[in-house]
């Protein structure tokens, strides 16, 4: 299973429990702003202004705007990483796994990225990716999130008993990120309920014969 993200720096501010939820509203404020309206909105004071704290905050705990997107890039890294840990550990514990649960199961998570409580830190996420393929430094940050990723998708098409369980994790990977992109931003007509799980559906039946 993945290993958990590369560990911080020290950090800024105050080290008890008050300072660590001040730190956590600044990036959780952050991660909205970039959901919403891009990188490019990420400044000391709009962050400040988001999480409805003093203007000084941000600086306080967060020496740059570069340090403020990676730590955001860290955090989301850190809850997609247990959630698919818990997704993993559902498929293992449920065995050998049948096509329409797996289906299900992968139909749910797609709807609960694009619904709208979901689609700001997905948007956050597709732009912090994009951010780290830009910057070296902050790439290893998206490494514990590839593995878990890969994971579980080997993990399901290893229970749905893929001929090559590597390459058809690989293109199920591939065909969700594709899947999320086409939902959230293009004007096709959205999937959902029955013709989301018919996709979902067919997409896992041709992965098995690879």
């Amino acid at each position: 299973m993945a290993t958990p993200p590369p560990t911080t720096a020290p950090t800024r501010g105050r080290r008890d429990r008050r300072g660590e939820l001040r730190r956590a509203e600044l990036l959780d404020a952050a991660i909205r702003l970039i959901g919403e309206h891009g990188l490019d909105a990420v400044t000391h004071r709009a962050v400040a202004a988001e999480a409805g704290v003093p203007a000084a905050s941000t600086s306080y705990y967060f020496r740059s705007k570069d340090e403020l997107i990676d730590e955001a890039l860290r955090t989301l890294a850190e809850r997609e990483i247990e959630r698919l840990r818990e997704r993993r550990a559902a498929l293992g514990a449920a065995g050998a796994a049948d096509l329409e649960a797996t289906t299900t199961a992968l139909s749910v998570w797609i709807e609960e990225q694009v619904a709208p409580e979901g689609r700001v830190a997905m948007l956050a996420q597709y732009q912090l990716q994009l951010e780290a393929a830009r910057r070296p430094e902050a790439r290893e940050i998206l490494e514990a999130w590839k593995e878990g990723t890969d994971d579980l998708a080997e993990t399901a098409m290893r229970a749905l008993g893929a001929r090559d369980v590597e390459t058809a994790g690989i293109l199920l990977v591939c065909a969700i990120d594709g899947l999320r992109l086409r939902l959230m931003a293009s004007g096709h007509a959205p999937l959902a309920g029955a013709e989301l799980r018919a996709v979902v559906r067919a997409l896992l039946a041709g992965l098995i014969a690879v």
